[in-house]
């Protein structure tokens, strides 16, 4: 690590295998990632990619990584730093093994720690505090996703044009269901999807966060997972996604101070968004 150079965060890509239920191969994503890559190289930045760069839970894991191959080159050439997401936790068990042949996987990770001009940043998916997607097991927001998918297999591409997913949409039919069948398929404590999925359970994650932090004695949160960009008061920092009309990124110069962005059409823009609990 250069302490001299500043840090570029992105999360939330979902990169898929190119068929109807990738997210990330619409409009022009792809050509819009490669110009931000181009980006961080003129800047001579650090590249850190917090979670959910890959999308498993519609695709196949195999599928998904012999399409991505040449952005997997290119990221091992960046010495990009990858911290695993929910969406591909499927990896996780690879951490430190040589299985994968990329340069680009052996620098795969959990959630870690940094101090930058004295201020203890976490950089995390988000995931990890998150009470309904910790752990690798496949729960209801998976499955959710995976319906999704079939969805999409019908229509032929994603629903919506932007390539955002429709998980929160299939979310109130999943309440209707509830309120239908609850007696006989569901019972005891109501579960609710991701942030992602539920765009009210992105506020709520702000507690889980406020407790991590009180836990682990960090000064910085570096997250995605909510796919909501924004900061809230001087500690909390969202790197969005580029799943949604706007790609988001954050940057971190190396006096600790974290900016906010958008990337639309090659060209970074300053994002004021702030998030409220």
């Amino acid at each position: 690590m250069n302490e001299n150079k500043d840090i570029f965060v992105i999360s939330d890509l979902h990169m898929g295998d190119c068929g109807p239920r990738d997210n990330f191969a619409v409009e022009d994503k792809e050509k819009q990632l490669d110009l931000f890559l181009d980006f961080v190289k003129e800047e001579n930045g650090e590249l850190i990619i917090v979670g959910d760069l890959f999308e498993f839970w519609q695709a196949s894991l195999g599928k998904v990584l012999v399409k991505r191959r040449p952005l997997i080159d290119r990221l091992s050439d960046m010495g990009a730093t990858f911290v695993i997401g929910n969406h591909d936790s499927d990896l996780e068990a690879l951490i430190g093994s040589d299985i994968l042949g990329p340069r680009f996987f052996k620098k795969m990770s959990r959630a870690f720690f940094r101090t930058i001009s004295g201020k203890k940043f976490k950089f995390m998916h988000g995931h990890e505090v998150d009470p309904v997607n910790k752990g690798d097991t496949p729960g209801l927001g998976r499955i959710v996703a995976i319906f999704a998918g079939i969805c999409e297999d019908i229509n032929r591409s994603p629903i919506l044009h932007t390539g955002e997913t429709v998980e929160n949409k299939l979310l109130r039919i999943w309440i209707w269901l509830k309120m239908k069948f609850k007696e006989i398929i569901i019972r005891g404590r109501r579960r609710e999807l991701t942030p992602a999925q539920n765009p009210k359970r992105a506020t709520k994650m702000l507690e889980e966060y406020k407790k991590d932090r009180m836990k682990e004695g960090y000064d910085i949160a570096i997250v995605g997972h909510t796919h909501k960009v924004g900061k809230f008061e001087d500690w909390y920092f969202n790197s969005g996604c580029w799943t949604e009309a706007t790609n988001n990124f954050l940057r971190i110069s190396d006096d600790g101070t974290v900016r906010v962005l958008d990337w639309e059409n090659g060209k970074a823009i300053p994002n004021g968004t702030v998030l409220s609990d």
